[in-house]
């Protein structure tokens, strides 16, 4: 179950099992991973996540509602945790009766097959790489419902809309073949909206075109308020036993149905007469606390599937589980089988044509061919790996320079050469890029240019990284920004600030300003690095289908080139290296890097010493005043300049779009730090193709020892046949010999096999 903010996926979940377990209240409360398990006992597991700092434990025989009060309370905390540091999300674990297990007639599937509803956080919930890869291994192997908000598909919204939905598949990446969209909410339809059917016919097509899809998608419009307190009213029972549920918890949800859903009652029963009397039996009995039976109840379901969409969601579940089930789960357990049976298979295969082999002399020739391969492979393998790291490094280095011309001929020779996988990870690289610049540099770089302040920007980052992270950018955010209004601007894209260096307080000032740019910078690599894992792992199934690409091209590549002649063809070497080499690949999936940038900031600072006039100095001086003939001294005092030499600390410090340029680049090119984007991912491939390599190598060795194990087998056996043969030949010769014996004597006694010692 996965959805758009605030679309009520988990009344969605509630009213599917027939239970209040997933937290429903206002607000983001979904923010870790509840797994919802059909199983005929009780019992509660949240995971001991590490660091994490709500109730972690087991627990059996809950209600309904200390379950639900408990998974609400860490719901709470984790929210509230995060704000100051990256936790995993909680993962929580119900197993207990659920409705499509008790009834398997709603779902179709088969007796004897489990259950399981997985309620995923909203995608504001996940912003960080660790989340989301729990999250992908679920959905890719599920089936999916994804909510819709109906208030969010009209004019206004529904752009909106669809980018987040657009973001949702992108990052959780499930089947869309398995997938079923359910408009939710539409009982807030206004009575001057256009009709459902043309919302939801326009939105298919909306939705057919953003994911690209073959067919139309369903969309069910839902009410799941209505649908869910009915069923809860029941129960997880079939409608064709008992209930169960008890008196106090039935009348709760009964009344909030009549409550919460009454327009969309008035509305379904207006013009049956009949029917709204029986509701409105119904209300009084509630008005009264009185028992209501399980009769009556069983028809409000009825009635609430009908009208609040569940029953058509039930029959679309039911039909997308006929047509995907065999593709979805029993497929990907057949591809592990087929694996190993292949490299079994293959294994044996040589030993069947090693036991072919009849003549002594060409066995021996076979294991001396061997022998030579085996000294001459290490050094073919390291040529073909190191031809190959450097043609990839080619390619790299073109897509690094962002010279269109250049990666257009480089993708031309990829594709002559039968390379895949290149023009994928090139465009994936593309996307986080600008990812990055737009969702993180372009967001701090305007709130400096417009003077936000740091709750602004902290909303803002909070939208693609995690809380504590966008919260230590946004802190430090707002030291430099009050800070640089003392510097002014200098050439070359800095800003300077310079005080004196015998002015203690100006001094240290200056090294809080130096110190505040260092920590933005610090906080910025870390906001980049998430965002960058956090992209890279939703974008994983592209680098990794692409990589696997790559590994199958130096694979052939070195078959191709290491294993040729005639006696590993005719013994079928290859193909049995190929088959374990598929195997091992298959049990060491890929996994993606972590750690990224790791750029600082380019700060400068020196001292200089400037003359200057400090101040005035009063001097005496005199002068010849009067006549030729009565001439005097008078004295007076002039005040002169007074000038010293003033050492001065400066510091330089890069302007905003200096600094955004900076951040950019160390994405790009390292150009003002190590480790940009292509470089990391370079280092990837080259240590995939590496591991790769030694998968090859530990295969050729297994294949090559069973070969020679094989022949060896096969020569003993032939020197056993020859002695047997040679035997044989003896004892014909002895028995011929004995008739040759009794046909020159010709003796009675003899052929009677009595001996006369005299003749011999």
């Amino acid at each position: 179950m996965i959805g758009t903010t605030s679309s009520g996926k988990s009344t969605i979940v509630n009213a599917l099992i027939g239970r209040r377990i997933a937290p429903i209240e206002a607000g983001e409360m979904s923010g870790g991973v509840l797994r919802i398990k059909h199983s005929e006992g009780c019992h509660l597991k949240i995971e001991a996540t590490e660091g994490a700092v709500w109730e972690t434990g087991e627990w059996t025989d809950l209600s309904d509602e200390e379950i639900y009060n408990r998974i609400r309370a860490v719901m709470y905390h984790y929210h509230e945790a995060r704000r100051k540091k990256d936790y995993l999300a909680p993962q929580i674990e119900v197993s207990l009766p659920i409705l499509p297990a008790c009834d398997k007639s709603l779902s179709g599937l088969p007796e004897g097959l489990n259950i399981e509803f997985v309620d995923l956080p909203g995608l504001k919930s996940v912003q960080d790489y660790k989340n989301l890869e729990i999250i992908q291994s679920l959905v890719g192997k599920a089936f999916n419902l994804v909510a819709l908000d109906y208030l969010q598909v009209d004019e206004e919204h529904r752009q909106v809309l669809l980018q987040e939905l657009n973001n949702v598949v992108k990052y959780w990446q499930g089947r869309l073949d398995s997938t079923v969209f359910i408009l939710n909410r539409v009982d807030t339809r206004g009575s001057d909206d256009s009709s459902i059917d043309e919302r939801v016919k326009k939105l298919q097509q909306e939705i057919q075109t953003l994911l690209s899809l073959a067919e139309l998608p369903d969309i069910i419009p839902f009410n799941a308020r209505l649908l869910y307190n009915a069923q809860c009213s029941w129960g997880h029972n079939s409608l064709e036993n008992l209930s169960g549920v008890l008196l106090e918890s039935r009348l709760g949800f009964l009344k909030a149905l009549v409550k919460d859903s009454a327009s969309q009652i008035e509305e379904q029963v207006t013009g049956k007469r009949e029917l709204r009397r029986w509701f409105d039996e119904i209300k009084y009995d509630l008005d009264d606390n009185l028992h209501i039976e399980d009769e009556k109840v069983r028809m409000i379901v009825n009635y609430a599937l009908q009208w609040s969409g569940g029953q058509a969601l039930w029959n679309c579940i039911k039909k997308r589980i006929e047509e995907s089930f065999a593709e979805l789960v029993i497929s990907p357990i057949l591809v592990n089988v087929f694996n190993s049976y292949d490299s079994f298979s293959d294994s044996v295969n040589l030993l069947i044509q090693t036991s072919k082999i009849t003549n002594p002399e060409e066995i021996k020739e076979k294991q001396e061919q061997l022998i030579k391969f085996r000294n001459e492979f290490p050094g073919l393998a390291e040529k073909v790996n190191e031809d190959f790291a450097q043609e990839v490094q080619g390619y790299i280095k073109a897509f690094k320079s962002r010279d269109q011309t250049k990666i257009n001929q480089i993708i031309q020779e990829a594709e002559r050469k039968g390379r895949k996988g290149f023009q994928e990870i090139f465009d994936a690289v593309d996307d986080i890029e600008a990812d990055l610049n737009t969702r993180i540099i372009i967001q701090v770089r305007d709130a400096f240019k417009n003077k936000k302040d740091a709750d602004y920007l902290e909303d803002k980052l909070q939208e693609v990284i995690i809380p504590s992270i966008a919260k230590d950018v946004a802190r430090e955010y707002g030291k430099v920004s009050s800070s640089i209004s003392d510097f002014t601007s200098e050439k070359g894209g800095y800003l300077v600030k310079k005080v004196k260096m015998d002015d203690s307080k100006k001094i240290q000032e200056l090294e809080h300003n130096e110190k505040y740019v260092r920590l933005l910078f610090h906080t910025m690599k870390d906001a980049l690095t998430a965002r960058a894992e956090f992209e890279l792992q939703a974008k994983q199934k592209d680098f990794i289908t692409a990589l696997d690409f790559i590994i199958q091209d130096q694979i052939k590549q070195l078959l191709k080139s290491c294993i040729r002649g005639e006696i590993l063809e005719s013994l079928d070497i290859e193909q049995a290296v190929m088959s374990d080499v598929r195997k091992k690949l298959n049990e060491n999936l890929t996994t993606l890097p972590e750690k990224f940038f790791n750029f600082a900031a380019d700060i400068k600072e020196n001292t200089l010493t400037q003359r200057e006039k400090i101040g005035k100095k009063a001097e005496t001086r005199s002068r010849k005043v009067g006549s030729c003939l009565n001439k005097r001294t008078e004295f007076y005092t002039e005040y002169v300049d007074q000038h010293d030499n003033i050492r001065y600390k400066q510091l330089f410090i890069p302007n905003i779009e200096t600094m955004a340029e900076q951040w950019s680049s160390g994405i790009k090119n390292s150009k003002y730090g190590k480790g940009g984007l292509w470089d990391i991912l370079f280092d990837w491939i080259t240590n995939q193709l590496n591991y790769a390599s030694n998968l090859f190598d530990e295969s050729v060795d297994n294949i090559l020892n069973l070969t020679e194990k094989c022949l060896d087998e096969q020569f003993k056996k032939l020197e056993e046949q020859q002695k047997l043969a040679k035997f044989k030949s003896c004892h014909n010769k002895a028995n011929n010999i004995r008739q040759e014996l009794a046909k020159i004597f010709n003796s009675n006694s003899i052929n009677e096999g009595v001996i006369d010692n005299e003749l011999f």
